[in-house]
């Protein structure tokens, strides 16, 4: 199972620009200059009493609203900085100064919608205002709105539509840069960006290492692999360097590499659980299973509550058919995060697969209650309402099924078989033929099929059917039995009794075996819904 590598990040914050034009005094008011003075040296006490002074004499002076609006942000007021800078703005719509920076405190706080939204009105009467458009750049990249923030940024960074080549050294706005390139998959402006930044960077390993986490975060391995590697070569036996370009490595499928780096992070620290977890995830690639399984189990020794390990456990004993021991890592797995869908959908298979089909059941009633237009969950409720003999409770989950994919094979043949057993023998004959057609190759399909034509003395017909049936699975000795009544019936007698006697050792086969099913008993469930996802 190849699982999406998460790569340990450095933490990163977005600075929004505090830059803001000179606020210019209104002639009345000749000492505001004092009192933009004693913002800047951050003597915030005692500007805002002047402020407020200066304000009972002209209440209308926007200018000195707006800058107790920066005193209040600065002192973090940032309601009454709020009622400053729209009082400003009612007083005078376009004032720059106070919609620049209202637009920065509704960032801060949270407000992103209406942030963007004044930092637009900024745009619209001062185009160029590189605050604004560095501040507005920033929302639509946290909100991950790279088309919209992608113009803004080759703005501030001097790119245009004939040199792709930015022409800036703010290393923050270039590292956004090329993560929006890589994001968006334009190579040549992203190869072009990466360069001028390892330029700009110089043999600063800082510069090479966070441009590689950027690219690794939107998946551009390969590059980041690169980067990784230029790091290491500067600043050998470091942790964080070797374990993403184990990461990187992995994701690019260089598994020996990948597997290399990562026992060097072991060796420097033997206590580190996510290094052990990503060997394990490439054993399991190579097909090392108990390694693998050795890998993932000393992780959870160091870190017990770490979910997605015991849910890989649990999928690789499932792969090899050990249900119930399986199932515990899932149950684990789903204690532990129960909101992930997947780890849900897998727990109650497992139940399902060990015939507790109660639990089963509980599962995945609970997760349609959040998830009421899922295919899997209404196929499974059905499928395991169906093996327990709820065939009102089944259709209603089938039927929903098939609402939302339509022509679902294995959703037709599991009405057919409530049909079947209703003795709605038309309905079910012709839901039959509907699954053939959409799936020549389900065995469940051809056996009741064959069954019901048997039952209604079509021999002729069910013939060929339960032939093919035999085709698809020749261990199921159920259909043996019933393709031996057609033949009987037909008087093909040799054939009969050669069809028989492999009925017979199959039979016995089969009661040797422990968990055996047939056709008879219980329907398994297809390898494609079983091995699905939400």
């Amino acid at each position: 199972m190849m699982l999406s590598a998460v790569v340990v990040v450095a933490a990163t914050t977005v600075v929004f620009s505090q830059t803001r034009r000179q606020i210019q005094p209104t002639k009345p008011q000749t000492n505001l200059a004092e009192i933009v003075k004693l913002v800047n040296d951050k003597q915030f006490v005692e500007a805002e009493t002047r402020l407020k002074q200066l304000l009972q004499k002209s209440p209308r002076d926007f200018n000195a609203r707006t800058l107790l609006g920066i005193v209040y942000s600065e002192t973090n007021k940032p309601d009454l900085a709020e009622k400053e800078y729209r009082t400003a703005l009612q007083i005078n719509p376009k004032f720059i100064t106070a919609l620049a920076n209202l637009g920065i405190l509704l960032a801060q706080t949270g407000k992103t919608d209406e942030a963007i939204s004044t930092l637009e009105q900024v745009l619209k009467l001062e185009p160029n205002n590189q605050g604004a458009i560095y501040n507005l750049s920033s929302l639509h990249v946290l909100r991950g709105e790279l088309k919209k923030a992608l113009p803004l940024l080759e703005n501030l960074a001097g790119v245009t539509k004939t040199d792709k080549t930015p022409k800036i050294k703010d290393l923050a706005l270039l590292i956004t840069l090329a993560k929006s390139y890589a994001a968006l998959k334009m190579a040549d402006e992203l190869g072009k960006t990466v360069s001028y930044i390892e330029k700009v960077g110089g043999d600063d390993v800082r510069v090479s290492f966070t441009l590689g986490l950027t690219l690794a975060q939107v998946g551009e391995y390969r590059e980041a692999a690169r980067l990784f590697e230029k790091v290491n070569v500067a600043r050998p036996n470091s942790f964080e360097v070797l374990y993403n370009l184990g990461v990187a490595y992995y994701n690019i499928n260089q598994l020996n590499s990948a597997e290399s780096a990562l026992e060097q992070v072991i060796n420097i620290n033997p206590n580190a659980p996510e290094a052990f977890y990503r060997l394990g995830l490439i054993a399991s690639e190579k097909k090392e299973v108990e390694k693998a399984l050795g890998f993932w189990l000393k992780a959870l020794e160091l870190k017990p509550q770490y979910a997605e390990v015991n849910f890989l456990i649990g999928e690789e004993l499932r792969k090899q058919k050990k249900y119930n021991t399986a199932l515990s890592f899932y149950e684990k797995a789903v204690a532990q995060n129960a909101e992930n869908p997947l780890y849900q959908l897998r727990l109650g298979v497992a139940y399902f697969r060990v015939k507790q089909y109660a639990e089963a059941g509980e599962v995945f009633e609970r997760m349609l209650k959040k998830y009421p237009e899922d295919f899997n969950f209404n196929y499974l409720a059905g499928f395991v309402a169906r093996n327990q003999g709820f065939y009102d409770k089944a259709l209603k989950a089938f039927e929903k099924a098939d609402k939302i994919a339509p022509d679902n094979p294995d959703v037709i043949a599991g009405l057919s078989f409530i049909a079947f057993q209703r003795g709605e023998l038309e309905k079910a004959e012709r839901l039959l033929r509907r699954t053939l057609q959409l799936d020549a190759k389900n065995f469940s399909a051809h056996y009741d099929l064959g069954r019901l034509l048997v039952s209604q003395q079509k021999y002729t017909e069910a013939l060929p059917i339960l032939e093919r049936g035999v085709d698809i699975n020749k261990t199921d000795p159920s259909i043996r039995y019933q393709l031996f009544l057609a033949y009987s019936r037909l008087r093909q007698k040799e054939k009969a009794a050669q069809t028989f006697a492999e009925f017979k050792r199959l039979e016995a086969e089969f009661n040797r075996t422990s968990n055996a099913k047939t056709a008879d008993e219980e329907q398994d469930l297809p390898d494609e819904v079983e091995n699905s996802k939400p």
